[in-house]
């Protein structure tokens, strides 16, 4: 049977509502409506634990990156350096060999000092406040049988609220990560 074009015309607004009465009886949709209703916090919390793996693969390879500036400085490598900016530079080039596949090696500040004796090894705490202050960092890899402390410090930002709110030890909702290490130089010159 033909139909003509304005037969067509007239029965698709019956169509339309027709099929708009057939949608508002249906029940089947409640399952899109109860996960829009969780979506969001399913996948804050998704983000939050991704995040927080990457905060832990971050304050890993920071620790790891101390590890090898410790047996480069223990071992009088960074010593040997003329100047100080030349045992800086390997300082942080030891340290970025470990830890700059996942962070900006140019954002780590390092705080190395040297003593006498364990008990003399007395750190200030470069955060005040909430406020990460680089001012009072030093840095002296020491000398042959001297006590040394390095402190690697960097400053990263957080994505989710979770992060923000629980793990950030910055004003800002900013996390600092931190790596240490203390021992005592080698013998490799005159003590």
């Amino acid at each position: 049977m033909l139909v003509s074009k304005r037969e067509e015309a007239q029965r698709r607004p019956h169509r339309l509502q027709a099929a708009l009465r057939r949608f508002i009886r249906h029940r089947r949709g409640s399952t899109a409506v109860e996960f829009a209703m969780i979506a969001p916090l399913f996948f804050g919390s998704l983000f939050a634990i991704m995040e927080t793996g990457t905060l832990y693969l971050k304050s890993t390879a920071i620790e790891a990156g101390v590890e090898e500036a410790k047996r480069v400085t223990m071992t009088g490598q960074v010593a040997s350096g003329a100047t100080p900016a030349l045992q800086l530079s390997a300082f942080r080039s030891a340290f970025c060999n470990q830890a700059g596949w996942i962070i900006s090696c140019d954002a780590v500040q390092f705080d190395v000092r040297s003593f006498d004796v364990f008990g003399a090894a007395a750190m200030p705490n470069p955060v005040v406040g909430g406020v990460f202050n680089p001012g009072g960092l030093q840095f002296d890899p020491g000398k042959p049988c001297k006590i040394v402390v390095i402190r690697a410090y960097y400053e990263t930002t957080s994505i989710t609220a979770m992060i923000r709110n629980d793990v950030a030890n910055l004003t800002g909702g900013n996390v600092l990560l931190s790596g240490a290490a203390a021992f005592k130089n080698e013998p490799y010159g005159a003590c």
